[in-house]
């Protein structure tokens, strides 16, 4: 009888840990490892999953994108008064990308798709913003590679950020190349061409206040001297 009690009494004591890929003890967030957070494209704040392991924090992903262009953002499906999709967000089974009935992005026209590529070019500077170094580390083609296909853009990787110009490749994607903006616009992107002293060039994408490559950029021109011409691309 004895030992009956002790283990009643143990079952009966709280978890040492909280339920990982459950809710934040606030806002819409997951409780899951910072690492799976970061991988997934998502945010993490510390303190609102008290119960967890020290590595697992409340992730938050507030923007996600299907592969069609449709941006949501990662809920608990429990909490989705639209339509779901799987493989965008971190989390279990039950958290997932979100499209509200009225995020939908209309489509069968030409309007429709400018209007997905737009949500994607956004959805690409966001990302860039969020992975962002405080100083160059030289891979700038690989960072906005990165945000653009989070973002859910399909195109080939180029190992020059030129490439993107001068092989057609931002225009293969939707964008347009436009003479340089009076007003940026979230989504712009930029492109340096190639020189002599540049050979690679540079690539950087616009996020509504600032330009951002693989660093936060200071403006446009990232080079000191004998910089090469910039062209302008926008979906």
């Amino acid at each position: 009888m004895r030992l009956n009690f002790v283990l009643l009494a143990f079952a009966a004591l709280p978890s040492v840990f909280g339920a990982v890929n459950g809710r934040c003890s606030s806002g819409n967030g997951v409780c899951v490892s910072t690492q799976s957070c970061s991988k997934a494209g998502g945010s993490y704040v510390s303190g609102l999953c008290p119960n967890d392991p020290n590595n697992v924090k409340c992730c938050n992903k507030t923007r996600c994108v299907t592969n069609d262009g449709q941006v949501g953002s990662c809920k608990f499906t429990s909490d989705c008064n639209g339509k779901i999709f799987s493989g965008l967000c971190p989390g279990g089974t039950n958290f997932k990308c979100c499209v509200e009935k009225d995020d939908t992005t209309s489509g069968g026209n030409n309007g429709g798709n400018k209007s997905a590529n737009l949500r994607k070019a956004e959805a690409a500077a966001d990302y860039a913003k969020s992975k962002a170094h405080p100083k160059s580390t030289g891979y700038c083609a690989k960072y906005v590679a990165n945000a653009l296909q989070n973002a859910g853009f399909k195109f080939t990787r180029q190992g020059s950020a030129c490439f993107y110009h001068t092989k057609g490749i931002l225009k293969g994607m939707g964008f347009s190349q436009i003479s340089k903006p009076g007003s940026l616009k979230k989504g712009d992107i930029a492109v340096h061409g190639c020189n002599g002293s540049h050979p690679h060039g540079h690539i950087q994408i616009y996020n509504g206040g600032k330009w951002y490559s693989d660093f936060a950029q200071n403006s446009v021109n990232v080079y000191k001297s004998n910089s090469p011409p910039v062209y302008y691309y926008r979906v």
